[in-house]
C-alpha cells in the first residue's frame, strides 16, 4: 500500500524509462505480483484518495489497468466522483477493447451521475465519437443541455450541429434548442447553432441619457409667468 500511496510517481518513472509494458517483462515478475497484491488491497480501501491514486496511475501506465479488476462497476458505483471519472478515463483509453459497451456506459453517466466530473468525461468521449455514436448523443440532449455544469452544456451544444445535419434527429433537436434561445448562459450559443441572429441588447447608458434629456426638456405650456 505504501508503494502505491506514497510513491505513485515511482511506477510511472519506471515505465517511462523502460517502456509502458515493462512490468510484463519476465524479469519484473516479482514486482508485478507485488503490485497486483497492493492494487487489489488499494481498490478495497475505504479512503477514496487511495483508490483514486491507483486508478489515476492506471490512466498513464497501461499495464496497471488489467490489475484494477472490472472498471464499469467502479464507474457506476464508487462513492467518489473522482474515482468514477478516473475509471471511465481508463476505459476510454482502451476504447478499442470496450467499444461495444462504452457508448452506452457514457450515456448512462451523463444521464444518471450526480457529479459533474464523470459527466464531463463521458460527454467528451461522446463528442469525440459523435459520428459513430450519434443515437446516444441524441438521447442525452434534453438532459445535458440543462446540466448544472456549464462545460457539459457547452459540449452538448457543439454536438447539436451534427444532430441538425441528420434528418432523423433534426426536427426534435430544433424543438429542444428553441426552448433555450433566451437562456442567459447558453442562449447566444444556441442561437448560433440554429443560425439565428444574435439579440442586440439596448445600450443601457444611452437609454438612461435619453430619459434624462427627456426629463430636462422644457414644455412651454408649463412655464411660469414671472411678471
Amino acid at each position: 500500500m505504501v508503494l502505491i500511496k506514497e510513491s505513485p510517481c515511482l511506477v510511472e518513472t519506471i515505465c517511462n524509462v523502460r517502456g509502458a509494458d515493462c512490468l510484463n517483462d519476465p524479469a519484473m515478475e516479482n514486482i508485478r505480483e507485488r503490485l497486483a497484491s497492493e492494487i487489489a488491497k488499494a481498490m478495497r480501501h475505504s479512503d477514496w484518495e487511495v483508490r483514486d491514486t491507483v486508478v489515476e496511475i492506471a490512466t498513464v501506465v497501461p499495464c496497471f489497468r488489467s490489475m484494477l479488476g472490472p472498471l464499469p462497476p467502479l464507474v457506476r458505483f464508487d462513492p467518489s466522483p473522482y474515482v468514477r471519472a478516473a475509471a471511465l478515463r481508463c476505459l476510454i483509453l482502451d476504447a478499442h477493447i470496450h467499444e461495444k459497451d462504452l457508448p452506452q456506459l457514457c450515456e448512462s453517466v451523463v444521464l444518471l451521475d450526480a457529479d459533474a466530473e464523470p459527466r464531463l468525461v463521458a460527454i467528451r468521449y461522446l463528442h469525440k465519437t459523435v459520428a459513430t455514436n450519434i443515437e446516444h448523443v441524441f438521447r442525452i440532449l434534453p438532459k445535458a443541455i440543462e446540466d448544472t455544469d456549464g462545460e457539459v452544456r457547452a459540449v452538448m451544444i457543439e454536438m447539436c450541429s451534427t444532430l441538425l445535419a441528420v434528418e432523423e434527429y433534426a426536427a426534435e433537436t430544433v424543438k429542444e434548442l428553441q426552448e433555450w434561445t433566451e437562456d442567459s448562459e447558453i442562449g447566444a450559443a444556441v442561437r448560433a447553432v440554429l443560425g439565428e441572429p444574435p439579440i442586440v441588447e439596448p445600450d443601457p447608458v444611452g437609454h438612461i441619457l435619453a430619459d434624462m434629456m427627456n426629463n430636462l426638456r422644457i414644455h412651454f405650456e408649463d412655464t411660469i409667468d414671472c411678471y
